[in-house]
Parts: C-alpha cells; structure tokens; sequence
C-alpha cells in the first residue's frame, strides 16, 4: 500500500512540474476605433494584457505591425508603469520591413498589471484589425525565447493556477487516504 502511495505521489508531482512549465505566455488585444484627426487616416488603438509570463530585467517581447496593413505607429507610446520602456517602429516599404511595438522589462518581475497600448493607423479598410505575432527575447543575448500569436478580447477573468489546484487536489487524496487508513485500523 505504501508504494502505491509513493506512486501516486510520484505521478502527481511529475504532472504539477509539467503543468508549471507548460504555461506559454499570452497576449491579448482590444482594438478600439478611435475618432480620425486627420481624413483619410483611420485612427485605432491597441489595448494588450500579457500574462502566463514573468518577465526578467533585460527580457521584452516586440508585437509586429505587417506592412501594408498599420502606419503611423504612436512614435512615443505610454509606458504602461516605470518597469518597463517601450519603443516603436513604422512598417517600411523601401527595406521592405514590418513595424513594430517593443517592450523591454528594466527590473525583475516587471509588473503586468496595467495595459500595453499603442495607436496606429489602420490600412486595412472596411475589416477591423486582428491579431498580430509576437516574440519574447532575451535582450542580452538577442535570442527569441518564445513566438506567438495575439488574441482577441478582453482579457480572460484570472482562474486560481493550475498548480495551486493540482497541489490541493493531491493534498486532500494524501488526506483522504490517513483518514481511510484510521477507520480501517478501527
């Protein structure tokens, strides 16, 4: 019976460590159709929440803006607190080469509390923009650590971690087991 314990254990363990490191990172995005200030340009906003993911000073994550599609990147975006610096690029046709929004963490843990936003103007006609890919970095070395695609809508409503669920969830089958084992010894 003991080794069917440790067993069990065991595989649970193995699962809460696959489940911590299976989590990717995920960036969503509001866009809102914001009123032109110049004809002929239609004026937009990206909202983005990023969660799944702790960030590291000198680690970011650049979201890309295909070209054809945006122009007119906000040059000077709002950094969304003191954690992070955030830069843009406009697509360019002459490299050809797409634009982009980057955010480079400046502190351990940098805080993913307020919302990313950036304003652009969309090429895109009559359809609403969509998602874009993005990449995380390591900034000192300049390796992509991840790739991905945003999402659209609001940012889910935040669920108790999978881990802290699966540890519950062991903790009372350990518990149930002692309380099994009492009774039988009655």
């Amino acid at each position: 019976m003991k080794k069917m314990n440790r067993h069990v254990i065991l595989a649970g363990l193995l699962i809460l460590w696959g489940a911590g490191i299976a989590n990717a990172i995920s960036i969503d995005f509001t866009a809102t159709d914001l009123v032109d200030v110049n004809p002929g340009k239609d004026l937009w906003q990206y909202s983005y929440t990023v969660s799944d993911h702790t960030f590291a000073a000198d680690t970011g994550f650049t979201i890309y803006f295909d070209l054809g599609l945006y122009d007119f990147l906000d040059p000077a975006p709002p950094a969304p607190n003191s954690d992070w610096d955030v830069t843009t690029w406009n697509p360019d046709p002459s490299l050809p080469d797409n634009g982009a929004y980057d955010a480079y963490a400046l502190i351990d843990n940098a805080s993913l509390s307020d919302m990313f936003t950036i304003n652009f103007v969309w090429l895109g006609g009559s359809s609403d923009p969509g998602p874009q890919s993005f990449e995380v970095y390591d900034g000192l070395t300049w390796t992509v650590l991840e790739n991905g695609s945003t999402t659209s809508g609001a940012a889910p409503v935040p669920e108790p971690a999978t881990m802290l669920l699966f540890s519950t969830g062991l903790a009372g089958l350990v518990g149930a087991n002692k309380i099994r084992k009492k009774f039988n010894r009655s």
